[in-house]
């Protein structure tokens, strides 16, 4: 019986840290977005977007029945364009982009494309979108096609090499000209004041024994 207990207990707590680990390699979810899209001169919601800390991002469509429409924002749904509206679920933060709408009038599927770019630590602080393709343009037809494939890309802010700055030129006041820089000194003008003591010392050093030498022969 006390055998049958020891193994339950085995199993549970092998159980218990095969969930914790597999817990701990789950990427957790930095920010999450609704994404709208301008239809019919409003904004209409088609999907999620999440930004993980792993550096990864994942899109998820939403159904079309019922969806939420976005009133309280600033951007304007224009005629000539297609907009879309990321709005973030953790802040107050409203990233807006758009592209023409001819783009979308093609008779094959549309695809678009996010460009996240992110902080160091994940954070989204700017957005770009593609959709479409500019050849569709060149047709007279107006209507537009759903997106059928979404594509979404990370950025991480990346920091360029710091410029090497010179120090500003040092000007006369009585001229108001550069001041030229001064001449290198030699190199008694510069230590000077070290061989002095020591040529000193040398000489003062050097009279005793001759005097001593004096005093013998005496």
């Amino acid at each position: 019986m006390r055998l049958a207990y020891t193994v339950v207990v085995f199993l549970l707590l092998c159980i218990s840290a095969a969930v914790a680990a597999t817990d701990a390699l789950v990427p957790a979810a930095t920010e999450k977005f609704e994404v709208f899209h301008n239809e019919a001169a409003e904004f209409v919601q088609r999907g999620e977007l999440q930004v993980f800390d792993d550096g990864t991002a994942q899109y998820q469509s939403i159904g079309l029945q019922a969806p939420l429409r976005l009133s309280d924002t600033s951007a304007i749904a224009q005629d000539d364009s297609y907009t879309v509206v990321m709005r973030s679920l953790n802040s107050s933060a409203q990233f807006v982009a758009s592209v023409k709408k001819c783009r979308l009038n093609s008779d094959q599927k549309v695809e678009e494309t996010f460009v996240i770019h992110t902080f160091e630590n994940g954070n989204v602080f700017h957005i770009d979108y593609d959709a479409g393709s500019s050849a569709n343009c060149q047709n007279d037809r107006t209507e537009t096609k759903p997106v059928t494939f979404t594509r979404v890309l990370l950025k991480k802010r990346a920091l360029g090499p710091v410029p090497k700055l010179n120090a500003a030129p040092a000007i006369d006041m009585s001229t108001g000209r550069e001041q030229q820089p001064e001449p290198p000194k030699s190199f008694l003008a510069k230590y000077w004041y070290y061989i002095v003591p020591i040529v000193l010392l040398l000489m003062i050093g050097g009279e005793e024994p001759q005097q001593e030498g004096n005093t013998r022969r005496q």
